[in-house]
Parts: structure tokens; C-alpha cells; sequence
């Protein structure tokens, strides 16, 4: 598989349903698929679940989300991939009234993904998503950062409020690490990841240092280092705004063991 497939129900995406699912209102979800199975997939279900019933206002059943995967998975006759399911409606006059809408689940496959290996060198950006508790489709301000730090000559962008406080990158999540090896969880108003959440749990059952709070973007170069996190893995961070972080660029072991012990679920028997 070298390109992006399309795929409701099980089977191939036709161009009029495409076309009609072509609106900023839905939600997503991103996750590697390794062996038809996925680490945290109940996390990603109740992603789904959730923001279904916020934006559309009913149930979307964790059998229906399952099956739907694993068809477009068994139909494409691959079991490693980038899957990316997206939720919209047809019936926009629905959605516009507010009533309760029917909605489609596109499944997207491409091929799979693995983190960055070289510190990625990020560009600030003064950005904090609307309804950030949400994976939604408005996704435009963020490929733009990412798009304006690249044409600049940066890897990536790393979203802040107005205030200066670091928020998230544009599609991934941030933690820092300080002198002593805890991890430092940015507060703000963020999508809180399957990945940064299965990384918390794990620093937390361990009993490993790690904490929340409010971090300024003038204050991010006297950090030890930090990381970035989301479906594809964890990588290092090198520096923001061309400014380094006091440590060597990496990514704590601690994590990557947490990470690779988490058992990764199959979407079928």
C-alpha cells in the first residue's frame, strides 16, 4: 500500500459520499495499526464514542466502531497501516437543526507510521484550537502552522496561547523533562492524546515522577529536554525558536518501556 484508500462499511468510498462528507463538523480518530491489532484502542473508542454524542447527539456503539475498522482492514487485505476513521453526517440540515444525525464512519488507510528519530526543531505559533477537548475536523490553522514553521526552515509548530503558554504541537502532544528526570505535563486548553494518556498511566501505576502545570514559552529553553507523542510514537525534541534546551535531546527510557509494554488490542478474533 503506497496511497491513501478510502472506505465505509467495508467497502471502497464512492466519490458522492466523499463529496458530501467534505465539512469541517465531525470527528476523527488516528491510530497504527500493527497486525490488525492497536495499542489503547479502548481509548480511541471512547474518543469516538464521546465526541459523537457532543456533536451529533446520539450513541456510535463500540461494536459498530470496531466493525467498521476491521472490514475496511480485511477488505483492503492489509493488517499493518495508518488508520484514521472520521465521522460526519449527511444530513447537514439535520446537524444545523440540531436534531440528532445519522452518521457515516470513513476509514482511511495509508501506510504505516513510525516516530521521528532526529530532535525535531520547532517554530512557535500563537494558536489554541476551538473545542481543543475534541479531535475535530477543523484541522486548516493547524497544517498552516506546521506549514509556515516548515517554509521557514523548522520541522514543526508548537502551538501557544495568547498569554505565551505552551498548549500542544500542531498534531501531536508535548511533555518536558526536568533535571531530575520527571515529566512535565504543559497545562492549557489541549487535546489530551491516546498516547500522552497511556504514557500518564503508565508514569503513574510506576510510581514515577510526573506532574501538570502551566508552562511559558520564555521559560521552555531552561528545561532539561523534552518530547513529542501521539499514534506514531514518541520522538525528541531539539529546540523552539532556534533556542535549545539546557540537556541532551531525548526521549526518557522510562517512556519508551512504558510505551512498548502496552498491549495492543486486536480488532478482530
Amino acid at each position: 500500500m503506497s496511497v491513501t484508500s478510502f472506505w465505509i462499511e467495508g467497502r471502497p468510498a464512492d466519490a458522492a459520499t466523499l463529496s458530501a462528507l467534505q465539512t469541517n463538523y465531525g470527528h476523527l480518530s488516528t491510530m497504527q495499526v500493527r497486525g490488525g491489532a492497536v495499542q489503547g484502542f479502548g481509548r480511541h473508542l471512547a474518543r469516538l464514542q464521546s465526541a459523537n454524542t457532543e456533536l451529533f447527539g446520539g450513541a456510535l456503539p463500540a461494536a459498530r466502531i470496531r466493525s467498521e475498522l476491521a472490514s475496511a482492514l480485511r477488505a483492503a487485505e492489509i493488517d499493518d497501516a495508518t488508520l484514521r476513521v472520521s465521522v460526519g453526517a449527511l444530513d447537514v440540515a439535520a446537524v444545523e437543526r440540531g436534531d440528532a444525525a445519522e452518521v457515516v464512519l470513513l476509514v482511511a488507510l495509508s501506510p504505516p507510521r513510525t516516530a521521528a528519530r532526529a530532535p525535531q526543531r520547532l517554530q512557535s505559533s500563537r494558536h489554541r484550537r476551538p473545542l481543543a477537548h475534541l479531535k475535530h475536523l477543523a484541522t486548516l490553522p493547524l497544517l498552516h502552522a506546521r506549514r509556515t514553521a516548515r517554509t521557514a526552515g523548522f520541522d514543526d509548530a508548537l502551538l501557544v496561547d495568547d498569554a505565551g503558554y505552551v498548549l500542544e504541537g500542531a498534531l501531536w502532544n508535548i511533555g518536558f523533562v526536568d533535571a531530575e528526570g520527571g515529566v512535565i505535563w504543559p497545562d492549557g486548553d489541549a487535546l489530551r492524546g491516546v498516547t500522552e494518556g497511556l504514557l500518564r498511566t503508565g508514569l503513574e501505576a510506576a510510581g514515577m515522577s510526573q506532574r501538570i502545570e502551566r508552562i511559558r514559552l520564555v521559560d521552555c529553553a531552561g528545561v532539561g529536554a523534552a518530547f513529542a507523542c501521539n499514534s506514531s510514537g514518541l520522538w525528541p525534541l531539539g529546540s523552539i525558536d532556534g533556542r535549545p534546551f539546557t540537556g541532551e535531546p531525548r526521549v526518557p527510557g522510562a517512556l519508551e518501556a512504558i510505551l512498548a509494554a502496552v498491549p495492543w488490542d486486536p480488532l478482530w478474533p
